[in-house]
């Protein structure tokens, strides 16, 4: 039972809660460094390299110092991030995987692959036209929450080979309609403004016959 203790304790004090930052020869990650990418590449032509870990808070790891490395790459596994370096190899021949463009129709987002996040208003879609092209045949997209919108916020997921999340935050737009009791006047012409006027008068005429008929006509029969 002390074992397992022991063996807890030490494990919390050299894991990483959360990692804030990550430089090799202090220098920046390829792409900058960001939470939601988990995947890394590096070049150098040294023999070895130092990666500096930096955690959100004050906590010990045992990530940071010296890698030595292979001749070719050297996989280096920190917390949930990979980081490929790449010793006396070409730039132009690393198999880099990432979303070469990607556009929404109806809506400019003017997307960039280090960005991850993104705003749009949409009207009464039901569903998204998104395209896109990989930089490589092989890799995976997935997306998620494009379609079925009833929220203010709807959250569409954009993820590349499951390591790699883009966000795009779709708010909708919440029209109030308001009925009003709207009269509508047109003009007639003198025509038909003639016969109406023959068919109140004609209406009017009538009823004044008839009022007088059962006023003073029956009357007068009565009293006969």
């Amino acid at each position: 039972m002390k074992k397992i203790i022991i063996f807890l304790l030490l494990f919390s004090f050299n894991s990483v809660k959360a990692i804030e930052n990550i430089k090799i020869d202090n220098q920046d990650l390829n792409p900058y460094f960001n939470k939601s990418i988990k995947t890394y590449n590096y070049f150098t032509n040294n023999n070895y390299i130092y990666i500096d870990v930096k955690p959100s808070k004050n906590e010990n790891n045992d990530y940071s110092g010296k890698y030595e490395l292979n001749e070719m790459e050297t996989d280096i596994k920190i917390d949930n991030y990979l980081i490929r370096v790449f010793k006396n190899y070409d730039k132009n021949y690393v198999n880099e995987s990432y979303i070469k463009w990607l556009t929404i129709d109806g809506y400019n987002i003017n997307f960039d692959k280090n960005i991850h996040e993104y705003e749009i208003t949409i009207n009464d879609e039901k569903e998204l036209n998104i395209n896109y092209e990989l930089s490589n045949q092989d890799d995976k997209l997935v997306i998620f929450g494009n379609g079925n919108f009833n929220k203010s916020d709807n959250i569409i997921k954009i993820v590349l080979n499951d390591n790699t999340t883009y966000i795009v935050h779709a708010y909708k737009t919440i029209k109030v309609s308001s009925i009003k009791n709207e009269i509508v006047i047109k003009e007639l012409n003198p025509l038909k403004k003639e016969i109406i006027k023959i068919i109140i008068i004609t209406i009017s005429c009538t009823l004044v016959f008839l009022f007088y008929h059962l006023l003073f006509v029956k009357k007068t029969h009565y009293h006969i």
